[in-house]
């Protein structure tokens, strides 16, 4: 093979992978994870629409608002709950939002704070204030840690009254990494391209002196040449 045909060969190569589609779902840690309220205006309940979603633009950030109807969104699992299945709900689980910001989990498993979603048989499941139990048993987490998020092999947690540094642990090994100053409460922890390998959001001081809120909520971009083995 000459050089002109290697050439070829490298660009139809990199030309095929780079059209194929973006594997994602619940586990794949990407930054645009959400659990959304389809809202229907011929449903007689405006939140008994649910899905699982994603949004694949570059630092996507959900306060700007979830549409299906973008280009990068990928709807990973839709559904219309039954009435007898939100009957089991407190009516004030559903107030005050229309699409959550989640983080992986593991396999069909995300979360939102306390609150896991998972795909069970097909069908999605909520189960609100789970995740520290659930992180307990799936992951080993101890009294004092809280859960962060897993994917790509990876288990990520912040332990109480250190939210200037986040743990991992890849295999048997731990790691940490410091975080900036400003941070007071680390929330969960996404994929962080196109800017780093990680992106931590959470709970942090105002950069400017002159705020309208004590606190803000802000995304971190984190890289793993920064982590520091511990055990």
């Amino acid at each position: 093979m000459n050089r002109l045909q290697i050439i070829l060969f490298c660009l139809a190569f990199l030309s095929t992978h780079a059209n194929q589609p973006v594997s994602v779902n619940l586990a794949s840690g990407h930054r645009g994870l959400v659990f959304a309220r389809m809202i229907s205006k011929d449903s007689a309940s405006s939140y008994d629409t649910v899905a699982f979603a994603c949004n694949l633009t570059p630092g996507y950030d959900v306060t700007t608002g979830f549409d299906d109807r973008d280009p990068d969104s990928r709807v990973i699992l839709k559904e219309k709950l039954t009435p007898e299945y939100l009957k089991e709900f407190d009516p004030r689980f559903w107030n005050g939002w229309v699409t959550q910001r989640i983080y992986s989990f593991g396999k069909n498993a995300a979360f939102s704070r306390r609150d896991l979603f998972r795909i069970e048989q097909g069908h999605i499941r909520i189960y609100p204030g789970r995740v520290p139990a659930e992180a307990k048993k799936t992951y080993g987490l101890t009294e004092g840690q809280t859960f962060l998020g897993a994917f790509d092999g990876r288990v990520f947690y912040w332990n109480a009254g250190q939210p200037q540094a986040i743990e991992f642990r890849s295999g048997t090994q731990t790691y940490r990494i410091r975080l900036a100053k400003r941070v007071t409460e680390p929330l969960g922890m996404a994929r962080g391209e196109p800017k780093g390998d990680l992106a931590l959001y959470a709970v942090a001081k105002p950069t400017t002196f002159f705020h309208v809120a004590p606190r803000t909520m802000d995304w971190f971009i984190l890289n793993f040449k920064d982590a520091e083995r511990i055990r």
